[in-house]
């Protein structure tokens, strides 16, 4: 018997977390991370998905002076994509590397997984 799934394509981060197991976030048509809904909302790795959640407006009372965050930049010319990561440009933590080399989606384990040059703990901070 096949599992049942369902797929959810949504430009809008606010998506409802209650119904949604995974959550894949692409930016220049690549994946550029993967995990469990509570992962990626609560405790976003890449650079791009910290920009996408950290820009997000939450209806919770005492929040309606927070600022939201903005992403700098514009995304990438998709006709001629960069050499190497496509966040590159836009990137804070953008290395000479990632400009150079393209990155992999790397497997974290437990379902996540992130195309990112940078160690996992610096990710974190």
């Amino acid at each position: 018997m096949r599992e049942l799934k369902n797929v959810c394509v949504s430009a809008k981060e606010d998506a409802q977390i209650e119904i949604i197991n995974d959550i894949m976030v692409m930016y220049a048509a690549q994946i550029v991370e993967k995990g469990s809904a509570n992962q990626m909302v609560f405790d976003p790795l890449h650079p791009y998905s910290k920009g996408l959640m950290g820009s997000m407006l939450v209806p919770e009372e005492g929040t309606r002076d927070t600022k939201l965050t903005a992403i700098p930049g514009t995304p990438p010319n998709l006709k001629k994509p960069p050499e190497g990561c496509r966040f590159a440009e836009r990137c804070k933590y953008a290395m000479p590397k990632c400009k150079s080399s393209g990155v992999e989606l790397n497997d974290l384990g437990d379902g996540r997984s992130t195309r990112c040059l940078l160690p996992v703990d610096e990710l974190r901070s």
